[in-house]
């Protein structure tokens, strides 16, 4: 079950996410916090910057591991309602 699930999760990214992303407020909100990201970037040391991404990779894997358990709990639900 669970090769399953990780292959739908995966078709879900690559394939459908974007369609729901496509919004002009979402690319324009990605627009302004990469343009404040930059700016904020260019203010710190090299060693601030390695300290930072390390603590922005972290962030990223639990962002992922919460994103996944999102979709399965939303593919439990669809599971679940399409027996009724």
């Amino acid at each position: 079950m669970q090769l399953l699930v990780e292959a739908l999760y995966s078709y879900a990214q690559e394939s459908l996410v974007s369609q729901y992303l496509q919004a002009v407020e979402y690319r324009r909100a990605v627009f302004d916090i990469e343009k404040d990201w930059e700016a904020f970037r260019s203010t710190l040391t090299a060693e601030q910057g390695e300290r930072l991404n390390k603590l922005l990779s972290r962030n990223a894997e639990i962002t992922h591991l919460e994103d996944e358990a999102s979709f399965c709990s939303a593919l439990s639900m669809g599971i679940e309602l399409g027996r009724l």
